[in-house]
């Protein structure tokens, strides 16, 4: 941890040097000008290296607000910095680019005018993604068709949340804005895969009052993320079990509708191991299955696909990639992530990967949205 620690902050500090250096090399400003551009940058990137490094051996468990206002203001500026990086790369390349197709003069991309467009776009980015966060979770209806469906399972309808965060940063009304939702829709069963509780469970008692709400008429199902594993994973998956979901480690339920058998099974993120926890076994998931039954494999990484499918499972449900969440990783995603969002078909087996209910870090999503899934099983 104290190495990825240093070079955290050695990257942020490369890259603070080189916007201070590209907004301020070919502009008409004062030396004050220059020193206070600078300067405003130093102090929006020591905030973010200061905050996090706090958080980061944080352990008290006292709920103090200062403390949540502080977390959520240095990820805003985190955002800033993102847009603000991503804007000047932009600019550079473009410049670079257009001196080697037409040689010309292109001091106007530097210009005092142009870094203060710079410094002002990631606040309007900022709003517009907000905006989005603010609307609340968007219903995406999924129809996922297999020639092997039971009859019986034909239209069954399954909500599936993924990545919801819930921390300081996520505002309870969001909460209560998602469990209102899944009410309306009136799911036949519901699947959470991963990252729903990113902090101490005891934090966020009125959060779990909310969840409690949730009704399915054959279950409510969850597997843990890797977030769930860096706050305390046994009273967090027993939180879990306290209302009513039933936690899927390496586990398989088995569902009876009609003469049909559903049968959803669960493993847990690969970081368990990392934290001395169950890591997946699928070896243990196989012994579970049983012929002829609808085999449903609920994983937050996407990219145990190919396990899930020598295993012989029909769906496989993940989420932990966002989509990117917001610009430029929303364009990014597609090279970290083999499967970024949305359907995907392995041989006999299909994958579908939500895009996250809630968001990690700033309260904005730009080029995404927040998904709520309704997965509806259909017969070919």
């Amino acid at each position: 941890m104290g190495l990825f620690r240093t070079i955290a902050s050695s990257l942020i500090l490369v890259i603070f040097i080189y916007v201070s250096h590209q907004l301020t090399r070919f502009t008409d400003f004062t030396w004050v000008g220059t020193t206070s551009l600078v300067a405003f940058l130093a102090l929006l990137f020591t905030m973010v290296i200061g905050t996090f490094l706090f958080f980061w051996k944080e352990k008290n468990l006292d709920h103090k607000p200062w403390r949540d206002r502080l977390l959520n203001g240095s990820l805003t500026v985190m955002a800033y910095i993102n847009f603000l990086v991503s804007f000047v790369i932009l600019r550079d390349l473009f410049a670079f680019a257009d001196n080697l197709i037409m040689p010309t003069p292109f001091e106007h991309l530097y210009s005092s005018q142009a870094t203060a467009a710079l410094l002002g776009l990631p606040v309007l980015f900022i709003v517009l993604g907000n905006a989005i966060v603010q609307i609340g979770p968007r219903l995406k209806k999924v129809p996922v068709f297999f020639k092997n469906l039971p009859q019986e399972l034909e239209g069954l309808r399954i909500v599936h949340i993924s990545d919801l965060h819930i921390s300081p940063s996520l505002p309870t009304s969001f909460v209560q804005k998602l469990v209102a939702r899944v009410l309306e829709i009136q799911p036949d069963v519901i699947v959470f895969t991963g990252d729903i509780l990113d902090s101490f469970v005891e934090k966020h008692a009125e959060e779990f009052k909310i969840l409690k709400n949730l009704k399915a008429q054959h279950g409510i199902y969850y597997v843990p993320g890797n977030h769930e594993y860096y706050w305390d994973a046994h009273k967090g998956l027993q939180a879990f079990r306290e209302l009513g979901f039933q936690v899927l480690v390496n586990e398989t339920a088995n569902i009876p509708v009609g003469s049909a058998l559903l049968q959803v099974a669960g493993v847990p993120d690969p970081a368990a191991g990392h934290f001395k926890h169950e890591s997946p076994d699928f070896a243990r998931l196989q012994s579970q299955q049983r012929e002829g039954s609808f085999k449903l494999l609920l994983s937050h990484q996407p990219s145990l696909a190919a396990h899930a499918q020598i295993a012989g499972y029909d769906l496989q449900l993940s989420g932990h990639t966002h989509g990117g969440q917001f610009f430029p990783w929303n364009w990014l995603i597609v090279f970290f992530e083999k499967y970024s969002k949305g359907l995907y078909r392995l041989g006999n087996m299909q994958l579908y990967v939500n895009q996250g209910t809630g968001y990690w870090g700033p309260q904005l999503r730009l080029g995404t949205y927040c998904e709520l899934t309704e997965i509806v099983l259909r017969k070919n």
